[in-house]
């Protein structure tokens, strides 16, 4: 039986020795996934939001797609699993975005609003989490230049959301500049998210900008390292093609001597030959000369 660390924290998937069909399906559903879990931030922010009572409906909408897409993947993959209770056992994350949705949808109506905004959150920040290990390429050192650009739509896409969803926000350069000191854990206080939607975007945003910020670091450091790596594996390449030039001249020295060996042995042998002919041409001389009786 093959585990993995995630199966901890709920989103171990398939195994590597499940059967082929269910790795397949679980590649294929992979980034539909992605994007349905995406859904549960704007769901949050525009059920909470101060808006008009459309963009709450939209977010009930949002709601509902998360649960049935998140129950249908759930029930298709344990389906086609070869170990259905080890999956749901190692899946036990997306048990609880199912049961979280269904609560948001089931109590949009009620008057349990504090409870079903508290389990919203939990929703939206349990799929951030499942999104985030999809994204592995990004803690690693290509995935620098992959950065920046996140970095830069972050910024972008949140500033827009401040300058969308605060009303005492009133232009996009504020939105950008809030969520810059807010990612950098600056905060300076000239600007302030002054509603709870807002208020949870900007705790959204601290997290996002320190772990950026964190993975800058690294693959600043990575970097720097693995220049250092590189350096000591070209000298120690340098290293074995001279170590390989020295065996090869060993073995040509080697050869070259056994070779003058085996000439010499050669005319050593050659002579001792010559020498048995002469022996053997001096002892059949007399015997021809001598006539018969």
């Amino acid at each position: 039986m093959a585990h993995t660390p995630l199966a901890w924290i709920g989103l171990a998937g398939i195994s590597p020795d499940d059967n082929a069909r269910a790795r397949a399906w679980q590649q294929r559903l992979h980034w539909s996934m992605v994007g349905v879990a995406l859904l549960s931030v704007p769901a949050y922010l525009l059920s909470t939001s101060e808006l008009h009572p459309l963009w709450h409906t939209t977010a009930a909408l949002l709601d509902l797609a998360i649960l049935v897409a998140f129950l249908g993947e759930l029930a298709w993959m344990m389906w086609l699993s070869s170990h259905p209770i080890r999956y749901l056992l190692e899946n036990w994350l997306n048990v609880i975005i199912v049961l979280g949705a269904a609560a948001a949808v089931l109590g949009a109506a009620t008057e349990w609003i504090a409870v079903v905004r508290a389990m919203r959150a939990a929703v939206a920040v349990l799929v951030v989490v499942r999104t985030a290990t999809e994204f592995r390429v990004l803690f690693t050192r290509r995935g620098a230049p992959m950065l920046v650009g996140v970095a830069v739509l972050t910024v972008l896409l949140l500033g827009a959301l401040f300058f969308w969803l605060d009303p005492r926000i009133h232009s996009f350069a504020d939105g950008l500049w809030l969520t810059f000191i807010t990612g950098a854990t600056v905060g300076y206080g000239d600007i302030v998210p002054s509603t709870n939607a807002t208020r949870l975007l900007a705790a959204l945003t601290v997290l996002v900008g320190v772990a950026l910020m964190t993975l800058f670091t690294g693959n600043v450091v990575a970097f720097f390292l693995g220049g250092e790596e590189t350096r000591a594996r070209e000298a120690l390449q340098r290293d074995l093609v001279a170590l390989r030039d020295e065996i090869h001249a060993l073995l040509d020295a080697h050869e070259a001597r056994r070779s003058a060996e085996l000439i010499d042995e050669l005319r050593r042998l050659r002579g001792e030959i010559d020498g048995l002919r002469a022996q053997l041409h001096a002892l059949s001389a007399p015997a021809a000369r001598d006539p018969p009786p």
